[in-house]
């Protein structure tokens, strides 16, 4: 047998060291453990953008600019779409221009130290390149984690889509090679044996957001915890006197297109036009605060969920898609992702409504309409 040896008070420096989650740790640098990527992007954040709000003053926002882009869309709200395809190892170049930021890729699930939870690895100071694996199509989401209530809410987040390859069909050849392009069309992994792959013509995106003007005149670490290694839960570290768990939203926008709390007009940008006989695949993910209720006037299957698709090997085993009829209510939360198509077999304009909810009281705050023109 082995002794058993006595133990003994260790000396501090052999204590283990560890960087408490209130204190988080600031990095810089390329990608840990690299290995070849297949795919680069990049963003800066945090990037100053004025929001229109007809018959309101303009809103500050913070968003995620595409810095390789030459183009108008290298900074939009939401921050531009991110594409990758199925099995791609990505290289994402993240810079931080003013103070410290992260970027959290919600869904994804790479490793610790590339998932970008502040307080669970480390915050960017100036440039980190982040390394994960997109092995799974679906619908995500990157957002900043550093002050997140309050980060999100500005606008530091945008879409992550993750395309499956395209097959080797007669239907597949007007439709270019993935990533494929914003509005379609492309194909999607849904519930489809034995290739679970479904074309669609027609790509839209909705993003339902609400704003409460207030939280946007605040500055960057507006109500953080202060930092004390030593002692970080003593009450002198803690704010009592913070805004961000008082949330009224006054602008509601769907896809970056706003409106005031008053404004019932409907949304155009987010309409979605197609013809008789094709396939719309509509993708929406909730930036809101508050409990959404969508309506849509045709109708749909719902084929994913939080980038998951329905009944689709190896994860589908106990779900399959869902087919609604038009109008049917169903209900979406902060961060939540789905994917659903939509087949319409008449000629019209059929409404579409996302109805806002106070996550506590269940009081509707504002009804955002749209249409589904079909001709």
């Amino acid at each position: 047998m082995l002794p058993i040896l006595p133990l003994r008070p260790l000396a501090r420096e052999e204590l283990p060291i560890f960087n408490k989650h209130v204190c988080p740790p600031t990095f810089g640098g390329g990608p840990l453990d690299p290995v070849t990527p297949t795919r680069r992007i990049a963003r800066n954040l945090a990037v100053n953008l004025d929001l229109e709000v007809p018959g309101h003053d303009k809103v500050r926002m913070w968003i995620l600019e595409d810095p390789d882009d030459d183009t108008d869309q290298r900074r939009a709200f939401p921050s531009k779409t991110i594409r990758t395809v199925e099995g791609d190892i990505v290289h994402a170049r993240v810079g931080a221009q003013i103070n410290t930021h992260t970027i959290h890729w919600h869904g994804i699930e790479p490793s610790s130290l590339n998932d970008g939870v502040g307080k669970h690895s480390f915050e960017i100071s100036g440039n980190f390149t982040y390394q994960f694996a997109t092995n799974q199509a679906g619908t995500f989401l990157y957002h900043c984690h550093k002050n997140t209530a309050l980060h999100f809410e500005m606008g530091l987040y945008g879409a992550f889509i993750v395309d499956p390859p395209k097959p080797d069909t007669p239907e597949s050849r007007d439709v270019p090679g993935p990533p494929y392009p914003p509005g379609g069309p492309g194909y999607t992994r849904a519930f489809n044996p034995p290739h679970h792959l479904v074309r669609y013509d027609i790509e839209a995106l909705w993003v339902p957001d609400d704003i409460d003007t207030r939280w946007h005149e605040l500055n960057h670490d507006a109500f953080m915890q202060k930092c004390d290694r030593d002692d970080p839960i003593a009450s002198r570290n803690f704010t009592t006197d913070g805004i961000l768990h008082d949330f009224r939203p006054d602008i509601f926008v769907i896809s970056g297109e706003a409106r005031r709390i008053d404004d019932d007009t409907p949304f155009e940008r987010a309409a979605i036009n197609c013809k008789v006989g094709q396939t719309v695949l509509v993708r929406f993910i909730d930036a809101t605060y508050t409990i959404n209720e969508i309506r849509f006037g045709l109708p749909l299957e719902f084929i994913a969920e939080d980038g998951y698709a329905l009944g689709v090997p190896p994860f589908g085993q106990y779900s399959r898609p869902i087919n609604r009829p038009a109008n049917f209510p169903f209900r979406i939360t902060a961060a939540m992702r789905g994917d659903c198509l939509i087949r319409p077999t008449e000629r019209g304009q059929f409404p579409c409504t996302i109805d806002f909810f106070h996550w506590i009281t269940g009081k509707r705050l504002y009804r955002a309409r749209t249409f589904i023109n079909v001709t």
